[in-house]
């Protein structure tokens, strides 16, 4: 009598088992590493918005440290230092200044100077998709992030052109 396995199973049984495997292991590899991938996307993608955020609030303190040195100097020399009526609310002179020595890939406007038109109370950076609203009083910067949602566009019709 000779002693057989139960577990034992017909060789091309074990031949078909052992061909089959393998390709759903790699169907589980792929969906789980494509579920680790999409699942670390979004919290990247905010990681380098925020050091994006940094960089800008970085520039804008600098924009505010020119504007301020600049502001003593336009007094000193009594030269006029905020206009209304020139981008970005100060002189073409201030303005060049404060670019110049600053070499921000951005753009400022002031807001609000005191009563003498010297002191900066409020301003704008923009640079890119961030905006950083600097306020004196108290002394607060607020940066914001600008996505645009709908965009749309009007050609000018022949009416406009005309008048």
């Amino acid at each position: 009598m000779t002693n057989t396995n139960i577990t034992e199973l017909p060789p091309d049984h074990k031949q078909d088992a052992a061909s089959s495997p393998w390709p759903l292991r790699v169907m589980t590899f792929l969906i789980i590493l494509t579920t680790v991938l999409l699942a670390g996307i979004p919290p990247a993608l905010t990681m380098m918005r925020r050091a994006d955020a940094q960089v800008a609030l970085g520039n804008a303190k600098t924009v505010r440290l020119s504007l301020q040195l600049t502001s003593k100097e336009a007094y000193a020399a009594s030269l006029p230092f905020w206009s209304a009526s020139e981008p970005g609310g100060v002189t073409e002179r201030v303005r060049d200044k404060v670019l110049k020595d600053t070499k921000t890939p951005g753009d400022f406007w002031v807001l609000q100077t005191d009563k003498g038109g010297y002191e900066v109370l409020m301003f704008l950076y923009q640079e890119g998709d961030f905006t950083v609203l600097y306020q004196k009083e108290p002394q607060s910067y607020q940066v914001f992030y600008n996505q645009p949602f709908i965009k749309t566009h009007y050609p000018q019709t022949s009416r406009a052109l005309s008048e």
